[in-house]
């Protein structure tokens, strides 16, 4: 029993560290299965506001404390062994608890939290092993731990999660802003900050549009070459030798016909619109709602948000949309991060494979950006996955290609202009939510107000 409480005492002990100081578990971070970051930044790591690894310590140093006692008195060797039987099946108590949430309700496990529970569950077994389930005053001390146990619980699924994130407001800014070396907007995506003007527009939220955040310009001059070929490919000769005969029927046809739609847009940063169009897009791009997302899928604050995320849209269906914006927390490709973590080692070479999907099959993104968060991919896992859901061939030259970097360059550029930092970030109108947003009730929430 000593044994087991000193064991669960270390592991409590560097994992209440952990949660007080906001570092990382060492050697956890982040597989399929065993995933400590997922486990301790779930509404089931506190009770109330303190980490579970509190009363934990206190657990078993009083297990310690009453083990090192050495009582004379008959009446203290009774009130020893009751307090013993207490603590002791509460901690077996808790582990059965604890291992269950993991296995049924997170879908993950950590490795040391399952130490200090496999501790727990041999105190509390060796305890009845030394005591026969006979013993009229084990009901008592059952009890006992039970009403303690039943009080936690109670006490865990009653108290909402509490936020990790926080909303900033924007003012109203113009929809261009100078960078240094920038030009016009349609010549240069390298420059950071550039805009693209069109005459008119319609954002989320049926405003005028001033300025759109432009494409690459790689993008754009492709698009520009497509429409021409599909104008020459439907260039009409019987109304063409009408006009001849009566310019007037000209005229009147062109009076008649409808005018192009206009492209739907987003609205963030108080001013600043991206085209659903021309962005990597999970939903449909006249969505009467529509929102931005920066995220990195090496990060679990990121992945935690994908969760209540998943809720949201189904909570919402098809008036919802959000543009994904990659934003590497690798110093490879991002200017930003001046320290690289070892799990965002592949981070830029994920994001470039996303955009890539995209760019070959719009159909597919979803599909794949939903792969990439619930499996946690290598990057070589994803890329045999992406070459199995879009054409393999268009991948790979695409790939080869540099409008992917292009693309993840303007996710940074807007990444720097929304403040940098903490991500993910949820870009809408005039706020900005900075952190995971982990309850979808939260984020359902969130929509409703900033939409």
């Amino acid at each position: 029993m000593l044994a087991c409480s000193v064991i669960a005492l270390g592991t409590s002990s560097y994992l209440a560290y952990s949660s007080f100081t906001q570092s990382p578990v060492a050697g956890c971070s982040g597989g399929s299965v065993f995933d400590c970051g997922h486990v301790l930044h779930s509404r089931w790591s506190k009770v109330a506001t303190i980490p579970v690894s509190v009363p934990a310590i206190l657990t078993h140093v009083s297990v310690i404390a009453l083990l090192l006692f050495r009582p004379i008195s008959l009446f203290w060797k009774r009130v020893r062994w009751g307090a013993l039987g207490v603590a002791a099946l509460s901690a077996g108590g808790a582990a059965l608890w604890f291992l269950g949430l993991q296995v049924f309700a997170l879908g993950h496990l950590c490795p040391y939290c399952m130490v200090a529970h496999v501790a727990g569950l041999v105190l509390a077994g060796t305890f009845l092993y030394s005591r026969p389930l006979q013993t009229p005053s084990l009901r008592y001390l059952g009890t006992a731990a039970v009403a303690g146990l039943a009080a936690m619980i109670t006490l865990q699924i009653s108290t909402e999660p509490p936020e990790t994130f926080e909303v900033i407001e924007h003012s109203v800014q113009p929809a261009t802003f100078d960078a240094p070396g920038s030009v016009e907007a349609s010549e240069t995506f390298a420059a950071p900050g550039v805009f693209e003007a069109p005459t008119s527009g319609t954002s989320a939220q049926g405003e005028s549009v001033d300025g759109l955040f432009a494409p690459p310009e790689s993008v754009s001059k492709t698009r520009e070459a497509t429409k021409m070929i599909e104008r020459v490919a439907n260039f009409d000769f019987a109304r063409f030798a009408m006009a001849m005969v009566n310019p007037a029927s000209l005229l009147s046809a062109e009076v008649e016909a409808p005018q192009s739609e206009t492209p739907k847009t987003a609205e963030i940063l108080g001013g600043v619109r991206l085209a659903t169009k021309d962005w990597p897009l999970v939903g449909k791009q006249d969505a009467e709602m529509v929102f931005v997302e920066m995220f990195d899928y090496t990060c679990p604050h990121c992945q935690r948000t994908h969760e209540s995320l998943k809720a949201a849209e189904e909570h919402f269906g098809d008036r919802l949309a959000v543009i994904m914006l990659p934003v590497p927390l690798d110093g490879q490709c991002n200017p930003e991060i001046k320290s690289t973590h070892a799990s965002h080692r592949e981070a830029c070479d994920l994001a470039k494979l996303a955009v890539a999907v995209w760019m070959v099959d719009r159909e597919k993104f979803g599909e794949f950006h939903a792969y990439m968060f619930d499996s946690k991919p290598t990057h070589s896992q994803a890329l045999s996955y992406a070459s199995q859901l879009v054409d393999e061939a268009k991948l790979k030259s695409t790939l080869n290609g540099s409008t992917p970097t292009e693309y993840i360059q303007k996710h940074i550029q807007l990444y720097q202009r929304a403040g940098a930092g903490t991500i993910p970030k949820l870009l809408f109108p005039k706020t900005t939510t900075v952190g995971a947003v982990e309850s979808s009730q939260s984020m359902i929430r969130l929509i409703e107000q900033h939409l």
